[in-house]
């Protein structure tokens, strides 16, 4: 009898403790997950939140303040590189080189507060041309610049004669250029839509751009900037600025909607 009164308890016991367990493995912290991507490519949260779908953090800061799941639904993050971008490793919760991070959240403690904090770094480096300021793509190279279009800048001339002649200290720069339209039903209008005012940067980081304030005109054949390029045509011509004579040896032209930020643009070498 006492036997059976023992084993009864034990296994009274052993059930209270697996209850524990299960509520212990599924229990829920309150916290945030920060990453960062240095470089241009995508961290996706695979797993990790309590009733949350992937995440993903596609530019510099991402944060999400989702509650996060313990011990047996551990933060699963994948990495995928942008094109002439390369992984190299992770930094902050993650250490491993991998593509794929696995964090243990039952290894990391809560604050005072009872709240997970986790931070997570992924950084990655150009391997192609474009890419970055310091590595343009080179005089003569195609290269896409979104939404279909082709540039290419086939020249580049430098103290261009106009009248009426620059400002003091300053020159005219002339690059002449290919833009070609490779997709769509409607013609694309080459304007200042192609670039915005065609940005152009030098090595004192002043930003010249196309406008009233830039060359009175461009040589001889201007791109026709009001003239729209239709589906698998090309347009070339000269387009003209007016740049500082210190700058007008080291100018590089940018194309993308985040300004001069690496992976967010597309460099092009003016010399």
């Amino acid at each position: 009898m006492r036997r059976l009164l023992a084993a009864v308890v034990v296994s009274s016991l052993a059930l209270l403790g697996g209850a524990a367990g299960a509520r212990s493995a599924s229990r829920a912290y309150s916290g945030h997950l920060g990453l960062w991507v240095k470089g241009w490519g995508t961290v996706e949260l695979k797993a990790g939140l309590a009733e949350h779908g992937p995440f993903k953090c596609l530019g510099v800061f991402c944060t999400t303040h989702d509650a996060l799941r313990l011990n047996r639904s551990p933060v699963v993050l994948a990495e995928t590189p942008y094109k002439g971008w390369k992984f190299t490793g992770w930094w902050g919760a993650c250490t491993d080189k991998k593509p794929k991070c696995v964090i243990n959240l039952a290894h990391i403690r809560p604050n005072a507060d009872g709240k997970l904090a986790l931070h997570v770094g992924a950084k990655y480096v150009p391997v192609a041309a474009g890419f970055t300021r310091g590595h343009p793509i080179p005089l003569g190279t195609t290269a896409s610049i979104g939404r279909s279009l082709r540039l290419r800048i086939n020249s580049v001339r430098q103290n261009v004669q106009l009248s009426p002649a620059p400002p003091a200290g300053a020159e005219y720069v002339a690059a002449n250029v290919t833009l070609t339209y490779g997709q769509g039903s409607a013609p694309y209008a080459t304007g200042h839509s192609a670039l915005g005012d065609w940005p152009v940067i030098g090595s004192h980081n002043r930003t010249y751009t196309l406008g009233p304030n830039s060359c009175p005109s461009a040589p001889q054949p201007q791109l026709a900037l009001d003239s729209p390029i239709h589906r698998g045509q090309s347009e070339s011509g000269y387009v003209c600025w007016t740049i500082a004579t210190n700058d007008a040896g080291t100018l590089e032209l940018y194309s993308g909607t985040g300004g001069p930020h690496p992976g967010r643009t597309i460099w092009f070498a003016l010399h």
